[in-house]
C-alpha cells in the first residue's frame, strides 16, 4: 500500500525591491522577512512578462550556488488598489510633461518675432518617432536578454530633436526613469536642445 505524494511545497510571495535593466536581476524583499531574494529575468515567464519595482510577485524559492536564496518561476500578482486620483497623477508626472507644452510656448513666442521654419516640425515629429521607437526596442531587449540600444545613441537622437518622443516612451515603457546617471545627461541634452532652437532662431538672426 503506497502513501499518498507529498504535498507541493507553497509559493513564496514578495515585492521586488530593485532592479538592474542592464545586467537583467534584481532582489524581491519577501513577505515573510530574512534576506533579499535574488530574481534574474530569466526566472520571470516569457509569455506576458511583467516586471515592475515594488510590483508583488510569487515565486518559487530555491538556493543559488552562492549559497543565497534565489527566486525561481517568478509570476506577477495583480493587488487591487484604489488608483491614484488624476490630481496626484499630475503633480507626480507634471514635471516631466510640462517640458513638452513649455517648449511649445518657446517655439508660439519665438514664431511672433520672425518666421520659423517648417523644417522644425520634422525634424522634431521623426526624431521623436524614432527616439519613442529606440526605447520600446530597447525595453523588449532588456526583458530578453538580448542586444540593446546604446544609451549614446538614444542620448544623441534626443538631442537632436527627439526629446519629447523620449519623455512619452520613459512613461509609457516605464525604461531609463530609475539610472540617476541616465537621467542627468538625458535633462542635459533637452536643456541644449532647447537653448540651440534659441540661439538659432532667434539670437544668430540679429
Amino acid at each position: 500500500m503506497t502513501g499518498a505524494p507529498p504535498p507541493a511545497a507553497a509559493r513564496s510571495r514578495g515585492r521586488l525591491i530593485s532592479w538592474n535593466d542592464e545586467r537583467g536581476f534584481g532582489f524581491i524583499a519577501a513577505d515573510g522577512g530574512g534576506q533579499d531574494v535574488f530574481v534574474h529575468a530569466s526566472a520571470f515567464a516569457k509569455e506576458g512578462r511583467h516586471i515592475e519595482v515594488g510590483g508583488n510577485y510569487e515565486f518559487d524559492l530555491d538556493t543559488g550556488q552562492d549559497g543565497r536564496p534565489k527566486a525561481k518561476r517568478v509570476t506577477y500578482v495583480a493587488v487591487l488598489k484604489a488608483g491614484p486620483s488624476l490630481l496626484s497623477q499630475l503633480l507626480q508626472r507634471g514635471p516631466r510633461f510640462l517640458v513638452i507644452p513649455a517648449f511649445l510656448f518657446i517655439v508660439i513666442a519665438v514664431s511672433t518675432q520672425q518666421p520659423v521654419s517648417p523644417n522644425w516640425l520634422v525634424i522634431y515629429a521623426v526624431a521623436s518617432i524614432a527616439c519613442f521607437s529606440g526605447y520600446g526596442l530597447d525595453k523588449a531587449a532588456a526583458s530578453q536578454k538580448e542586444w540593446r540600444v546604446s544609451e549614446t545613441i538614444l542620448l544623441l537622437i534626443g538631442l537632436v530633436g527627439g526629446w519629447p518622443g523620449a519623455i512619452l516612451a520613459q512613461e509609457v515603457f516605464r525604461h531609463k526613469t530609475q539610472k540617476k546617471t541616465f537621467r542627468t545627461l538625458f535633462w542635459m541634452s533637452v536643456a541644449i536642445n532647447m537653448a540651440a532652437f534659441i540661439q538659432i532662431n532667434v539670437f544668430a538672426l540679429r
